[in-house]
C-alpha cells in the first residue's frame, strides 16, 4: 500500500484518534479517507480503507512505523486532529490517543497545547465558514427555507466551537447570505485539508435540502472555484 510515510503517518494517527471512542463506523472512514484521497494510489484506496477501519491492525500498523522526522510532527500531529473533526465533535479520549503519539514522537506538552491552541483558532474560522456555506448552498440569494432550519442547526450543533459562537453562528439561519464568490476566495485561501472538512460537513445538507437540485449546483460551482476537483463526489 505505497503512500508517502507522511501521508502514512497521517492516515494511521487519524484512524488511531477516530477508533479512540470506539464508535467509528463505515460512512466517518469514509469520510476521513475523502481528504486524503488524491495522496493514495487508487489501486491501494480499498486496502487503506480496511486497514483504517480495523483498529487491531491500524494498532499494530502504527507499532511498526518508525517515528517520522521532526520536521514533519507538527503537520502530522495537526492533520490528524484536525481528520479527528470528520463527524463533527471531539472526546477526551482522542486527546489522550493525541498526546500519546506526540510523547511517542518527542513533543514537548508545552509545544503541543501552543499548538493545540493555533489548531483552535483555525477551527473557529472553520466553523464560520461551514456555517457560512452552508446558507449560501441551501438558500442561494434569498433567506433559507424554514424547513431546512432544523438541517442547518443539526450543523451547527456539532461544530468545533463555543456554545456561544454557534448560539451567533446558528442566527445566519434568518440573514441574507454572505456573497458567493467572496466565500469561494475565502475558502480557497483555507488549507486544502480545511476546505475538504468544510465541504464534507455540509455535503449531507445538500442531499436532504428543500432545493436539492440547486444547493447542489451552488456546492458544486464553489467547489470548484475554490480549487477542489471532483467535489461532486461528496454528494454521491
Amino acid at each position: 500500500m505505497p503512500v508517502s510515510p507522511e501521508t502514512e503517518w497521517v492516515l494511521v494517527a487519524s484512524g488511531l484518534i477516530a477508533h479512540a471512542d470506539d464508535e467509528l463506523d463505515g460512512n466517518e472512514v469514509e469520510r476521513l479517507m475523502a481528504i486524503v484521497d488524491e495522496q493514495i494510489p487508487e489501486e491501494d484506496y480499498s486496502d487503506w480503507l480496511a486497514l483504517i477501519g480495523d483498529k487491531a491492525k491500524l494498532e499494530a500498523r502504527y507499532a511498526a512505523l518508525p517515528n517520522p522526522p521532526e520536521a514533519q510532527h507538527r503537520v502530522v500531529l495537526e492533520q490528524a486532529w484536525t481528520m479527528a473533526m470528520v463527524d463533527g465533535d471531539r472526546s477526551a479520549s482522542e486527546l489522550v490517543v493525541l498526546v500519546n503519539i506526540a510523547e511517542r514522537f518527542g513533543v514537548d506538552p508545552v509545544q503541543l497545547e501552543f499548538w493545540r491552541a493555533a489548531w483552535t483558532e483555525a477551527e473557529q474560522e472553520l466553523s464560520l465558514r461551514v456555517a457560512e456555506f452552508a446558507v449560501v448552498c441551501l438558500s442561494g440569494n434569498e433567506l433559507l427555507f424554514e424547513d431546512d432550519h432544523s438541517l442547518f442547526l443539526d450543523l451547527i450543533a456539532r461544530l468545533p466551537t463555543t456554545h456561544d459562537e454557534r448560539e451567533r453562528l446558528g442566527a445566519l439561519a434568518n440573514e441574507p447570505p454572505v456573497d458567493s464568490a467572496e466565500l469561494a476566495r475565502a475558502l480557497a485561501a483555507m488549507p486544502r485539508i480545511r476546505r475538504l472538512q468544510v465541504f464534507n460537513m455540509v455535503a449531507p445538507l445538500i442531499r436532504d435540502a428543500v432545493g436539492a437540485e440547486a444547493a447542489r449546483t451552488r456546492f458544486v460551482d464553489i467547489g470548484q472555484t475554490a480549487g477542489l476537483r471532483d467535489i461532486a463526489n461528496l454528494l454521491s
